[in-house]
Order: structure tokens, then sequence, then C-alpha cells
């Protein structure tokens, strides 16, 4: 099943949210079970770990999110389109990850999966950032951070040594 988004319900954008942490939290854990490089292990397992606990963020902030969003648009269903294509070109959106792993061979390739998955997940993330009030505008905007750091740990501190 495919994830998607149809009324911009606070309910609704954060059963994204933890389906896109859930899903990202089981590649890094099976990865993880994959790589035989130790390095990367430990770096996959931290960053389930990162994961597991942005679930937890995402569903606290959703007690506190609107139960409507009415986007800004030039045109009906602009905004709609928008989040359609960012969902539907989210690596993950297609309970795809057992193919990604059977097709993982080396070490660099997971990481490259692993980095696409902190890329798109920032793009969402960015959008739910529009649609909350300023309290979880904190929230969001620190765990796009975090991500950022995920993203800075697999592409500088991990994938130039592998």
């Amino acid at each position: 099943m495919a994830w998607s988004i149809t009324k911009f319900s606070g309910e609704e954008i954060i059963r994204l949210a933890v389906e896109i942490e859930k899903q990202g939290q089981k590649f890094y854990e099976l990865a993880a079970a994959k790589i035989d490089n130790p390095e990367i292990k430990a770096v996959f397992n931290f960053l389930a770990g990162e994961e597991s606990q942005h679930i937890a963020d995402f569903e606290m902030l959703g007690e506190k999110l609107p139960r409507d969003f009415a986007p800004n648009e030039s045109y009906v269903g602009e905004y709609g389109d928008y989040i359609k294509a960012l969902i539907d070109n989210h690596v993950f959106n297609h309970n795809n990850i057992d193919k990604f792993l059977d097709n993982i061979t080396v070490a660099r390739e997971a990481l490259a999966v692993a980095l696409r998955f902190e890329k798109d997940s920032i793009l969402i993330f960015q959008e739910l950032y529009n649609v909350v009030d300023p309290a979880g505008k904190e929230i969001i905007e620190k765990l796009i951070q975090q991500e950022k750091q995920h993203i800075r740990k697999l592409a500088v501190d991990v994938l130039p040594h592998n």
C-alpha cells in the first residue's frame, strides 16, 4: 500500500510522517544486519534509533496540530498535486524496502539509499512545517535539522571512507 494524503488534516499529516520514519527505521535496522562493515553497521544502528525517536516526536506533535489545513494555492489542487508528487517519489513510499535490500551488494549502495531517504524525508517535512503552529514549527525544525545531520553523517563521515 502506498502512502497518500488527501485531506491535509493534522491526523493525516502525522500519520504520513510516522510512516516515513517507520520505513526509515526498518531500512536502517535491516541494512545494519546485512552490512559487514562495522563502521557503517554502527551508523545504521544509530540512525534506526534516531528514526524511532522521530516517531515519538511526531506522535506527540500530532496531538497539537490543527484538524484541517487550507493551503494557499494559485489554482485549486495545486498544493495537493505538489505534495502528491513528493510523496509518490519518496524512496520508500511503496513498501519496497526489501526490494532495495535485495539489490544491495556493497555498503556504498546502502549508503546511497539512506541518503535518498533522508533527502526525500526533509522535503516532505519542510511542507509539514508550513501547516503547523509556532510550537509545531519548533519541533519540525528540530527534526529537519536532525535529518540534515543524518545526511552529513552519511555523506561526510562515512561515505568518503567506503
